[in-house]
């Protein structure tokens, strides 16, 4: 379908009409166009507090006070890596905070990392408690592969019974502390996806079962518009999600009003997106607000997706003569995609990027009105473990 083909009556559908229709150009004056990216969130859009404005505690935020900070790193964080989940931990936290200056309702989900809920004594293994600072500072995980994975050099897809059991184990403590758990499987049929349904549905998980090896999420998955338990309720946080479905790949779509017209066909509760259509173009205020809507006319989230682990050469943050080594937190490229690259995540310049300012990617995320966002790149710190 090519621009010309957006209908206006169906437009006013899905963008509203009267007062919501007003709502949406005051926030289309944010609209970023492309070249400038996400940057240019700022104009027409208040600044969020820095992160030394609150921390999260049960759900709340909880001020801090005018000379106070949040257990969050900051100025004067030494440049060694003493410990690797800690940093990590540190750095989920201060993009919740941030966010969540602006916006007290934000979601903040991680993609994996299930290992960050619980603290390992360093000098006794067998000392283990729940990391339960961190788990305040967020909403849930997705859990990958709990029952599956993609075939491996064995062409074994099975997960291991005892890594199973661990990240089970570790599902618990987050569900136990008011964590929700979404989960993804790879399933290489029809009924795969339906065995890991159910089991995902009598652990109380919302599951998304991925027939594609790759996990591409570039197309909407079969029967799209009816998913699993089908709500027809209006979603205005993540305890009322039924469902969720993840489109990181928007490049079938030729334009972002086509993308928007087809999830409207739809009746997910939660959807992940791309911050960029196609991976190049931000999406607009007007698209991340028309995507709200359900096919039935009830409010849904809007999640964006972001990875923090890994700098990835197409971003906007990318700049030329960038390689390994240079700038100093740029490591090398991913082993099965030179176009990403390991960061060394606790260093003052990425996290500057990512958050904490109104030229980062965490401020344009929430400038642009997404409901919240999905972390990913958390398990970044295996690596740096292993150099210990």
């Amino acid at each position: 379908m090519q621009e010309r083909d957006f209908h206006p009556a169906r437009a006013a559908r899905i963008f509203g009409s009267g007062a919501i229709a007003i709502a949406v150009f005051f926030v289309a004056l944010v609209i970023v166009v492309p070249g400038d990216a996400l940057a240019q969130a700022k104009k027409g859009a208040a600044a969020p507090a820095q992160p030394g404005a609150g921390v999260r505690q049960q759900g709340q935020n909880v001020p801090l006070g005018p000379n106070a900070q949040p257990g969050v790193p900051g100025a004067g964080e030494p440049d060694e890596l003493t410990d690797p989940r800690q940093h990590m931990r540190n750095f989920v936290s201060s993009i919740s905070a941030y966010a969540r200056s602006a916006n007290p309702g934000f979601i903040v989900l991680t993609m994996g990392g299930l290992e960050l809920l619980e603290r390992v004594d360093p000098v006794d293994p067998t000392k283990r408690a729940a990391a339960a600072t961190y788990i305040r500072n967020i909403d849930g995980v997705i859990a990958r592969e709990i029952n599956f994975h993609p075939p491996d050099e064995r062409n074994e897809i099975k997960t291991d019974e005892r890594i199973r059991a661990d990240r089970l184990r570790l599902a618990d403590i987050g569900q136990k502390r008011d964590l929700r758990i979404w989960s993804i499987d790879y399933a290489k049929d029809m009924a795969m996806a339906q065995e890991s349904i159910r089991f995902a549905l009598s652990k109380s998980y919302l599951p998304f079962p991925s027939l594609d090896a790759n996990y591409r999420f570039n197309a909407l998955p079969r029967f799209a518009s009816r998913p699993l338990n089908e709500n027809p309720n209006a979603v205005t946080g993540i305890n009322h999600v039924k469902n969720f479905l993840m489109l990181t790949d928007s490049s079938r779509w030729d334009t972002q009003e086509e993308f928007v017209l087809a999830l409207a066909d739809t009746n997910y509760d939660a959807i992940v997106i791309d911050v960029f259509h196609r991976g190049r173009f931000p999406m607009t205020a007007r698209t991340v607000e028309g995507l709200k809507y359900k096919k039935l006319g009830t409010r849904r989230l809007v999640l964006a997706y972001a990875n923090i682990g890994e700098a990835e050469s197409h971003r906007y943050y990318w700049k030329p003569g960038w390689k390994e080594g240079s700038p100093k937190f740029i490591g090398a490229p991913a082993a099965d995609n030179p176009d990403k690259y390991a960061v060394e995540y606790w260093n003052p310049a990425w996290r500057e990027l990512m958050t904490g300012n109104n030229s980062s990617y965490i401020y344009g995320i929430v400038a642009q009105g997404f409901d919240g966002i999905v972390l990913d790149g958390v398990e970044a710190y295996r690596a740096f473990e292993s150099t210990q």
